[in-house]
């Protein structure tokens, strides 16, 4: 009977001791919040299911490009500006369909 109430305050110690350990040092606890992952869906061409070549045509561009004439003679473009005045348009690489209604998705 002795023996088992020794062992019964050495365990009553033993949790007690945990449990001042546990009040007094501090514990950091990592959450990690759920995050949403973009998903993008491939332009495929409704008519010859391309999914790899595109191209878009702006109408109505205005380019500029300015020069520095070097001391040989030579002209060096230095800058280079573009003015949009239409609308662009986007079309399939291969079968040439015109998809601009694709455009508005991105």
């Amino acid at each position: 009977m002795l023996l088992l109430r020794q062992k019964l305050q050495v365990t009553l110690v033993g949790r007690r001791a945990m449990e001042e350990r546990a009040k007094n040092s501090a514990y950091r606890i990592k959450v990690r919040k759920p995050f949403k992952v973009p998903v993008f869906e491939k332009v495929v061409c409704p008519y010859c299911k391309n999914q790899d070549e595109f191209y878009e045509v702006v109408e109505n561009v205005a380019l500029y490009v300015h020069y520095l004439q070097t001391e040989d003679g030579r002209l060096e473009p230095i800058e280079e500006e573009l003015e949009l005045y239409g609308p662009t348009k986007f079309y399939c690489g291969k079968c040439h369909a015109d998809l601009t209604f694709f455009r508005k998705k991105f």
